[in-house]
């Protein structure tokens, strides 16, 4: 008998959602809102594996960006702790992953001050029962 199918859920919106109420109105979103506001947090899927049938490993880059350099690596701190910690809370993320650690690189060509970071959060599917 063959396993059963696996639906895994969307690890953007769990992390956005996750994050959002912890970021002390930062807005925490995967799209730049309009009018930008001057301090984000954009969280974006941007690959990873289905590690096996049950265990999705998903590649999420972190953006952050502020006024000042000082100001995107204290937000992208936060961030990177409170991620840290999903499991704790977030009982479908099994595990979670640092693949690259903060790291400030202007938004070029506006030269706003930009912290990157990528986590892996591996998400447990669920089977469907319909």
């Amino acid at each position: 008998m063959a396993a059963p199918v696996t639906r895994f859920g969307d690890a953007t919106l769990l992390a956005t959602e996750y994050l959002r109420p912890l970021m002390g109105g930062v807005h925490v979103g995967s799209a730049v809102p309009r009018p930008r506001l001057p301090e984000m947090v954009l969280l974006r899927r941007i690959g990873g594996p289905r590690r096996n049938s049950l265990i999705d490993d998903a590649r999420i880059d972190v953006q952050v960006w502020a006024d000042s350099d000082h100001r995107a690596e204290e937000i992208a701190s936060a961030a990177r702790y409170h991620l840290a910690r999903i499991c704790e809370l977030r009982r479908e993320v099994r595990q979670v992953s640092e693949e690259i650690g903060p790291t400030l690189l202007p938004d070029a060509p506006s030269d706003v001050p930009r912290v990157l970071m990528t986590v892996v959060l591996s998400v447990r599917g669920a089977v469907p029962t319909s």
